[in-house]
């Protein structure tokens, strides 16, 4: 809660529009470059980026994930949308500031250390973005860690690998990951396992399919932003939607990266 809340304060008091899907964007990036460097890696780099240093820094960081999950892309793009625009000087200013109160208030101790397995940074900072009208109109409510650890132990029996486990109120994870713990703790690897989730919120999406790259989910994970009511088949739909996405990137020439793809569309 510290981290998104200095986030979130450090974005508010850069003026402009609300935008929450920039911020979250920012925090997923240096979560995404503590993964593959470890906290000391990329606290230097972002500290001693230039703000537009700091944008080309990321495009390379989310080029490099996507390559080598480009599935991911068809959920994250919600987050990326800065990475392509034209910024003002005053915009690349204060992205660089909000990258630059995640790391003073501790967030590479959660999301590039063993802790990310223990939390979710993102979830308490899209509820800190955003406005208090619009919680209400999505009535959003993420699901606190020990009553997730409570839920999932009641709902899973005995566990094998190839199992899939289902949220059709994913938001933005929690309880993917407590259900990861618990298959942890049973000798099991969550990425054995496969994983459907599904939100009315593309945003919430967004951070889980970051956080499932975190909490080391694997590559069976299945998203799906849209109302589970109006399509109970939505898994199917899903699965589909995810196929023919990976089947336009492989129709590209040879060498193209999610991240480029997601640029034309």
């Amino acid at each position: 809660m510290k981290v998104a809340v200095q986030v979130a304060t450090a974005w508010h008091k850069g003026g402009g529009p609300d935008q929450a899907e920039v911020p979250l964007g920012i925090v997923a990036t240096i979560a995404l470059a503590g993964l593959v460097e470890g906290a000391g890696g990329p606290a230097e780099k972002v500290r001693s980026a230039s703000p537009a240093g700091f944008i080309d820094d990321a495009r390379r960081i989310w080029g490099t994930s996507l390559a080598r999950r480009p599935d991911l892309a068809l959920w994250v793009r919600p987050l990326l949308g800065w990475l392509f625009a034209e910024l003002s000087e005053p915009a690349r200013q204060r992205i660089k500031h909000v990258a630059d109160a995640a790391l003073e208030a501790g967030q590479l101790d959660l999301t590039a250390t063993e802790r990310r397995f223990d939390c979710d940074l993102l979830g308490p900072l899209l509820g800190a973005l955003r406005s208090r009208n619009a919680m209400k109109v999505n009535a959003q409510m993420y699901t606190p860690g020990d009553v997730a650890r409570a839920l999932t132990a009641v709902a899973r029996g005995d566990l094998k690998a190839g199992q899939s486990f289902c949220d059709d109120t994913v938001g933005t994870g929690g309880i993917f990951r407590t259900a990861a713990t618990i298959v942890c703790n049973r000798g099991l690897d969550p990425a054995e396992m496969l994983w459907f989730g599904a939100d009315v919120d593309e945003l919430a999406v967004a951070c889980a399919a970051v956080n499932s790259l975190l909490w080391g989910l694997g590559p069976r994970v299945v998203l799906y932003v849209g109302d589970v009511l109006a399509h109970p088949n939505w898994p199917d739909e899903a699965l589909r939607r995810r196929a023919t996405f990976l089947e336009q990137i492989d129709s590209l020439k040879p060498g193209i990266q999610a991240l480029a793809f997601l640029r034309r569309l």
